[in-house]
């Protein structure tokens, strides 16, 4: 049950807010394995989610738990709608991620590749040693003799631009998103701490879109509040594409 059904008295409409509360729970049930956001005791967890305590400490993923985060919201109003939620990053595909990083390190605190970002090169310290990633030659065809880049996530990340604006010939045989599995997420955990996804170029990535297709849906606005279809549209539409996402199935019980 959501916050808002739980503090006030007598049966309470079935709002999009209100739905999106509850997914957020199962989305957080299905990548912890079983655990609640609100807590496992079930004679706490009316309580907590009155009282909006809760943690995410069994979902080590950090995209994964900002979008849980938005949509377990205490207050209604901050939750993000349905089509913003299947807009978040948490949703988006290699190829996104990757232009994603592109612009950052398009970024001017990220292209001068000096060490004045302290904050970003200490939560990238796992990436003081990207180039050992890469062979000697590819690294000979990318190097760029005025501005070589540091063994730090500065580097990378500028070398993962121009890697992508000026794609060597054998760019095809190199998987940017296997090699650094959890770039995004750190890099995407920083960039919303500087507000950066605020701004130009990032923004526009935000932006919901409709689309068709077997992975995607298309969801129509709706503006009435206690539109029980909408409601459980929503559910709908958002655990299906986790279970695309992260090819693992809901499983239920009784």
């Amino acid at each position: 049950m959501a916050t808002e059904t739980l503090k006030e008295d007598g049966d309470t409409p079935y709002k999009w807010s209100t739905d999106i509360q509850v997914a957020g729970m199962l989305i957080y049930f299905i990548l912890s394995g079983g655990h609640h956001p609100f807590g496992d005791d079930r004679f706490e967890l009316m309580s907590n989610i009155k009282k909006g305590k809760y943690t995410l400490d069994h979902v080590q993923d950090v995209v994964a738990k900002d979008l849980i985060e938005k949509m377990i919201d205490e207050k209604p109003q901050n939750r993000p709608r349905v089509e913003e939620c299947l807009s978040h990053p948490f949703f988006w595909t290699s190829t996104k991620k990757l232009e994603y990083l592109r612009k950052v390190g398009n970024k001017k605190e990220v292209a001068s590749r000096q060490n004045g970002n302290q904050e970003l090169i200490s939560m990238g310290v796992l990436y003081n040693q990207w180039k050992t990633k890469f062979s000697p030659d590819l690294l000979l065809k990318m190097d760029d003799k005025k501005k070589p880049y540091p063994e730090n996530i500065l580097g990378l990340l500028r070398f993962m631009r121009n890697f992508q604006e000026h794609p060597p010939d054998d760019a095809a045989s190199v998987d940017l998103t296997s090699l650094f599995p959890d770039l995004f997420g750190c890099v995407y955990k920083f960039t919303i701490m500087q507000g950066w996804n605020l701004e130009y170029p990032l923004e526009g990535m935000f932006i919901p879109e409709k689309t068709g297709g077997a992975n995607r849906h298309e969801v129509e606005p709706i503006n009435d509040e206690g539109h029980v279809g909408f409601a459980v549209q929503c559910s709908e539409l958002l655990l299906s594409q986790l279970a695309i996402s992260s090819s693992v199935g809901p499983t239920w019980t009784d």
